[in-house]
């Protein structure tokens, strides 16, 4: 696998020596129009400098996505020039197992729409992502506005899933059930604690005693309807 860069010059020149080693030599045996094209070995060069241009464009850097375009290539009559061959390295869904880009906008906007605020399960981790990103911008755009930024999104992550770099599931929280406070807990195995005769003694039956009366003039007042 190429190792990621964050230079895009050294991006470019890792790309271009991988298609140098691995592209060339099919295009060389594939298609002889290309020797005749470019018959010396600093035009060669350049060509495959052109298509590796064309794939770091197109954010394609990983050795996977290029070997499936050189794969698919070879299936073809025509040589494909650095656009197109760029195109094929893009891998499809069902090449992935993932759902279409129809099936995974369709299912974030369910989830954003009938199964709103309920339990939900997403078909695969990648639309997951997206819904997090921006599934709540369905309610702010346009239809074609969202399907463009959506396919955006769908091609960012199909990228990363094949350099094997999607950001894990938040684990969720595991459920603690409340206990009961130090006091509750202590009236329950020892009862009530016995009052002295001194002044906070006596402020707490005072404050007992302002309780009682007012849970009881609630209990015993009627419900005062709204005029």
């Amino acid at each position: 696998m190429l190792k990621p860069s964050t230079s895009l010059t050294t991006k470019l020149e890792t790309v271009y020596q991988f298609c140098l080693t691995n592209l060339k030599p099919v295009l060389m045996e594939y298609w002889p129009e290309f020797v005749n094209k470019y018959p010396e070995l600093d035009m060669q060069q350049w060509a495959i400098r052109e298509y590796a241009k064309q794939m770091v464009d197109e954010g394609i850097s990983n050795s996977k996505q290029i070997q499936s375009g050189i794969t698919k290539a070879c299936k073809l009559k025509f040589r494909p020039r650095p656009t197109e061959f760029a195109k094929l390295c893009k891998p499809t869904a069902e090449e992935l197992g993932l759902p279409s880009l129809r099936e995974a906008m369709d299912e974030v906007i369910s989830r954003k729409g009938k199964y709103k605020n309920q339990e939900f399960t997403f078909s695969h981790r990648i639309i997951e992502l997206i819904c997090e990103r921006i599934g709540y911008r369905v309610y702010q755009m346009r239809d074609h506005e969202f399907s463009e930024l959506f396919k955006g999104e769908y091609d960012y992550w199909i990228g990363r899933y094949m350099s094997g770099d999607l950001p894990a599931a938040h684990k969720a929280l595991e459920y603690t059930p409340p206990t009961k406070a130090k006091i509750d807990s202590y009236v329950a195995n020892h009862g009530l604690p016995l009052l002295g005769n001194d002044m906070l003694s006596q402020k707490i039956r005072e404050l007992g005693i302002a309780v009682k009366r007012n849970r009881q003039a609630f209990i015993s007042t009627p419900d005062q309807k709204a005029v």
